[in-house]
């Protein structure tokens, strides 16, 4: 599981990219891209390796420079075991706000919020035909909204079971303002590299 990473991994490259200089930028990419094969967006899954090509070509303060790219996109405050997080940065907000909004992928977020399911068993639980369903269930993993919890053995192959990312998301919408908020627990927060290497 990448906790949280892949979700916030659009927004985060984007603010980091916004806030490197032109030549720290070209380096990190090019550096990240000879060492690991990857681009500014995918190291955000493997913040670890971000962490380090920074640390290795950048003379900025490595942890105010990670802490206040995240901050900008989320704001997180921990709540007994649980984590509340806060959806800042707009971009995420809209996607957040566009699943949420499309009656299928709400139903397949629901019935995820607190089990582990197979993609079959998400299809009958959530009651969403075979045909829109499978294409619903791929787009919440690409963005993020769902991740692999572990594999069950099932006619002697191996399928994934699939959980939210989330145990709750709360949408308040107010006058000049949306606000999204969302329970996430102490496992998926912990797996969450980018989140864990700037606190």
């Amino acid at each position: 599981m990448t906790g949280i990473d892949r979700l916030i991994s659009t927004s985060l490259s984007h603010v980091i990219k916004k806030k490197l200089n032109s030549d720290e930028r070209k380096n990190i990419e090019r550096k990240l891209f000879l060492e690991h094969g990857m681009s500014i967006k995918l190291s955000i899954e493997h913040f670890h390796k971000f962490d380090e090509i920074l640390k290795k070509i950048s003379s900025i303060d490595k942890k105010k420079f990670e802490n206040e790219c995240i901050n900008e996109i989320i704001k997180i405050k921990k709540i007994d075991k649980n984590y509340s997080i806060k959806i800042i940065d707009q971009k995420l907000r809209d996607l957040i706000l566009e699943l949420c909004g499309d009656v299928e992928t709400r139903k397949i977020l629901i019935c995820l919020f607190d089990n582990d399911l197979t993609i079959p068993q998400i299809l009958r639980e959530s009651k969403v035909p075979k045909t829109s369903g499978y294409r619903k269930i791929e787009n919440l993993i690409i963005n993020g909204l769902i991740l692999e919890s572990g594999k069950i053995l099932s006619e002697s192959k191996k399928i994934s079971k699939y959980r939210c990312v989330f145990d709750e998301i709360k949408i308040e919408m107010g006058k000049n303002d949306i606000m999204i908020q969302a329970m996430i627990n102490e496992k998926i927060f912990d797996e969450s590299t980018s989140i864990n290497i700037t606190n």
